[in-house]
């Protein structure tokens, strides 16, 4: 998928609702959100030449983070709702037609990663991994904690996740403060985790 129209898909999540239900019913809006998406004005974003603008995805709120798989789906973030979700495509119209929740309320899981079928949450102080997410998409079993011993500190907490060329997981530590100097060395730092080790 072009990283373009990833952008766009990430800004347009953003701006809507979310709901528990697995599929999506464009019917079942209420009147409130529908008073929302006729707000979504498309016309007035100027294009380049050849380029053009749709919704991709309804019902997802305060959408942060992405992940896409090689099959296709979109693992979406969402910091202050909480939750974490599968998106797919099943009919390659680029529309989203099933959405399933795999993490509610967990505390900012900002960050998302994908690799060998798991998928990877950063929340504050902890990375969760939902193996062979795909298959289990309808009943997500319990992640397992790869790690839970990054601090709990809110302020800056939250985390953007990436695998590097050297298939280690990356994750940055933000400050607990915007002017300060923290006594512990894991603040300001980008950590990597090989297996259940953090490696500075």
């Amino acid at each position: 998928m072009n990283p373009i129209y990833l952008f766009l898909c990430l800004l347009f999540l953003s701006c809507n609702k979310v709901t528990n239900d697995k599929t999506i019913d464009s019917s079942a809006t209420n009147s409130e959100e529908s008073e929302n998406d006729s707000d979504l004005d498309l016309s007035s974003i100027i294009l380049p030449d050849g380029f053009k603008i749709e919704v991709y995805a309804e019902n997802v709120d305060n959408a942060r983070s992405m992940a896409l798989s090689s099959s296709g789906t979109l693992f979406v973030s969402t910091r202050g709702a909480g939750n974490v979700y599968a998106l797919q495509d099943l009919n390659n119209d680029y529309s989203i037609d099933t959405l399933y929740t795999i993490l509610e309320d967990g505390t900012l899981p900002n960050g998302v990663a994908f690799k060998d079928g798991n998928l990877y949450v950063a929340e504050v102080d902890r990375v969760l991994k939902y193996e062979n997410i795909e298959d289990n998409l309808d009943d997500p079993s319990a992640p397992f904690i790869i790690n839970e011993d990054y601090p709990s500190k809110r302020h800056h907490g939250w985390k953007y996740i990436a695998f590097g060329p050297d298939g280690k997981l990356y994750i940055p530590v933000g400050a607990p403060c915007n002017i300060c100097e923290s006594e512990d060395p894991i603040f300001n730092s980008i950590t990597r985790i090989n297996n259940s080790n953090i490696e500075r």
